[in-house]
């Protein structure tokens, strides 16, 4: 899989592009300039990127396996995945969802569909998205936006962001609080280790790195940790286990490393090699 940090720039050629019209219109977002939130995203993408973390969120889950499936032409399969990691109140996954149904993709054309998709993926206020509402709303027959209204009520009753991020809450304090330390929300200054097994706590397993002395493994070595990857205070920070900060910092990654970039047009998704280290 490519960095986190890479995939959401990827997404964002997918569903940021593909009309020249829209895509010579659409407007770049000012770069987030809050030097406290340029330092905490740059925490967020790092635990992001941290084996196993990503994947117990279930909107980046299921929209790596969306990508996946699309760069694989399995477009059905993406489209499914997609619709999964929408279900967590992810926008750059309903976005995508909605160029599928407009253009045709790993489906039959259904362009009130699409904007009912896409008027739900502008809801946060992505520039983008919202440019691309507006144009497909342009290009719809008054038959067709009395149709996308009636769609619409459907699509928001089962993923609008106040069912869509109660559910991935759910999720998060499901898997914050069956890992490691108390239950009452005591960390600990313990260090995260990064490790390859699956780690056993005795109530679910998980594909989490282990933290050590806290956490058997179900193979291996007790001594054989790894190197230390972070502190379990940088693990567990809000900004990957509270919903609402979770969210924040999506939005706040998304502004800054797709929309403040100038819109380019593209061709079909491809896999993008992540930049070495500077």
């Amino acid at each position: 899989m490519v960095a986190k940090t890479t995939m959401v720039v990827v997404l964002g050629l997918l569903v940021g592009a593909g009309h020249a019209a829209l895509a010579q219109e659409a407007p770049t977002s000012k770069p987030v300039t809050d030097p406290k939130d340029l330092r905490e995203l740059a925490k967020f993408e790092e635990m992001m990127d941290v084996p196993g973390v990503a994947r117990q969120h279930k909107d980046i889950l299921y929209r790596e396996l969306a990508m996946e499936a699309y760069k694989n032409g399995d477009k059905e399969r993406a489209l499914k995945m997609f619709m999964r990691a929408a279900s967590y109140a992810d926008k750059p996954s309903q976005a995508a969802i909605a160029d599928m149904y407009w253009e045709g993709v790993g489906t039959a054309v259904d362009r009130p569909r699409a904007y009912a998709w896409m008027d739900l993926a502008a809801t946060r206020g992505y520039d983008r998205f919202l440019a691309k509402r507006e144009y497909y709303w342009s290009q719809l027959t008054e038959a067709e936006r009395a149709q996308a209204l009636r769609v619409g009520q459907d699509i928001y009753a089962e993923y609008d962001d106040k069912i869509a991020l109660h559910r991935l809450q759910m999720e998060l304090e499901f898997t914050r609080r069956n890992v490691v330390g108390s239950h009452v929300g005591f960390v600990g200054t313990g260090k995260v280790y990064g490790f390859t097994h699956t780690m056993n706590t005795g109530r679910a397993s998980t594909g989490l790195p282990r933290p050590g002395g806290n956490a058997t493994s179900t193979s291996g070595s007790e001594q054989d940790l790894g190197l230390p990857i972070a502190n379990l205070s940088e693990l567990y920070r809000p900004s990957i286990w509270k919903v609402n900060d979770y969210a924040r910092f999506k939005d706040i990654q998304w502004q800054e490393r797709v929309e403040s970039k100038p819109t380019v047009d593209v061709g079909d998704l491809q896999n993008v090699a992540t930049p070495p280290a500077k």
